[in-house]
């Protein structure tokens, strides 16, 4: 039997498109909710998972999967509380007070901050903790909280959790993330880069212009390989570093390897970082093991 059969029928009757889980999705659902104890959390679970399905691209369009995905949707959930209610986005104020706010408002809100936890709780891993202390603020602030009573409580059910086991986090979060204000370190409110979260290098083929391109993005974004991929290019290969002073490093060692091949391009984002595809093409991964050599 398939696992999307065993679907509970209660929990796709309410949430149909947990069908389009994947086989890894759809196995950790059924393992989380038959470890649930009560209805409350097994309905917790089928809304987060819902939210993850409902994340899924249409037929046609470019594939996202995983953190690419949820970053996508954190965009244009930015883009539709800018467009449709005129916010510019934390830390800045709201254009009205909770208690003036059209229903829409507020549930564009609700839905932007359940994402955020998901991102917050998902993509750990890929994103420093300075920007996950942002998230965590970020979605609070989408639910008023404190103005709003309740704001943890659904931000709890967001991420199937009690509201006293987030209390020490989101404190901590709090703390962290005043200290960044006032020192204007915050990667997301002053728009720095987070130097000490993982960072990607990528390398990108301009088959048309017979050109390479080596660059350095972060992990919780990946509108820099968008912006090549939709000028012709296509990512050949990508390493992920520690950090941003590592990435640069690599970054700066391929460089030196391709300089007899170094050219500039101005039709290419970054055009000074590239070098023609007559150059024998190396693995970064290979390339880092054998010491940037």
């Amino acid at each position: 039997m398939a696992w999307h059969d065993r679907i509970p029928a209660d929990a796709i009757s309410t949430y149909p498109q947990l069908r389009s889980l994947t086989k890894a999705e759809g196995e950790e659902y059924l393992q989380e909710r038959r470890a649930a104890w009560t209805s409350y959390e097994r309905m917790n679970v089928d809304r987060r998972f819902a939210q993850i399905a409902r994340l899924k691209p249409l037929r046609g369009r470019r594939v996202h999967y995983g953190s690419d995905l949820r970053s996508a949707e954190e965009r244009r959930l930015r883009r539709q509380l800018k467009h449709r209610h005129g916010w510019r986005g934390f830390p800045w104020e709201h254009p009205c007070r909770w208690y003036q706010r059209s229903a829409q408002f507020t549930a564009d809100l609700q839905e932007f901050a359940q994402a955020l936890a998901v991102r917050w709780q998902v993509d750990r891993r890929e994103l420093g903790q300075r920007e996950r202390d942002h998230l965590l603020m970020e979605a609070l602030n989408a639910l008023d909280w404190p103005d709003q009573p309740g704001g943890v409580e659904k931000l709890a059910s967001y991420l199937n959790s009690y509201p006293f086991h987030l209390k020490g986090v989101i404190d901590g979060a709090l703390e962290r993330h005043d200290d960044m204000l006032d020192n204007e370190s915050c990667p997301r409110c002053c728009g720095l880069r987070d130097d000490n979260a993982p960072h990607r290098v990528y390398i990108a083929h301009y088959h048309g212009l017979g050109l390479y391109k080596v660059g350095v993005t972060t992990m919780g974004s990946n509108r820099r390989l968008v912006t090549h991929e939709s000028a012709g290019a296509t990512i050949v290969d990508t390493f992920t570093t520690a950090n941003y002073p590592d990435a640069l490093r690599l970054e700066r060692a391929v460089l030196d390897v391709v300089s007899e091949w170094r050219t500039s391009n101005p039709l290419v984002t970054g055009g000074g970082e590239v070098w023609s595809d007559e150059a024998r093409l190396i693995r970064l991964a290979d390339f880092v093991e054998r010491g940037m050599k």
